[in-house]
């Protein structure tokens, strides 16, 4: 009997392992860029969420009178987000608050040095549309908009909630 010798590889051997690397690896390549992507989207997002939900956190804990942003009145509501929060301007509006809003904007930059910007809204509602009362508003929306850049796009949290006056 006369047995082929095992010294090497031949042709087809190393075709055959071309071939299998050349798929291989792409598609494992793209399998992780993919998840990287996801995770990063994932984690922008849970930091805006955590963002939007602080501010409403600080706004639940105050007294009703403290919710205030004007430039007029230092608030301890506007004093607290300015400890947290970086005080900012931009030009114009981030559009997500309507033109009855008392608002401020702030700028948030996380250990990734991943910046956010936030628009933080207070709106006053007075019984029968009467908006000259100052002293007898019941109730206060606070409404906070988060936006920060995802690739090439722009995405935003929008989140709000109601406080009543309970004095």
């Amino acid at each position: 009997m006369n047995f082929k010798s095992n010294k090497g590889y031949t042709g087809i051997d190393i075709s055959v392992a071309m071939i299998i690397i050349l798929i291989f690896i792409p598609t494992t390549f793209g399998i992780v860029y993919s998840l990287q992507r996801t995770r990063a989207r994932t984690e922008r997002e849970a930091t805006a969420i955590n963002i939007a939900t602080d501010i409403l956190e600080i706004a639940k804990s105050l007294n009703y009178s403290d919710i205030v942003l004007s430039n007029s009145n230092d608030s301890a509501f506007k004093t607290r987000l300015e400890s947290r929060y970086t005080s900012a301007t931009f030009n114009g509006t981030l559009d997500a608050l309507e033109s009855n809003y008392d608002y401020a904007y702030y700028t948030y930059a996380d250990v990734n040095n991943k910046h956010y910007r936030i628009q933080v809204g207070v709106l006053k509602y007075y019984p029968d549309g009467e908006e000259n009362t100052e002293d007898i508003d019941f109730v206060k929306r606070v409404k906070v908009n988060v936006t920060y850049p995802v690739g090439n796009s722009t995405k935003s949290i929008d989140i709000s909630t109601v406080l009543q006056n309970n004095s």
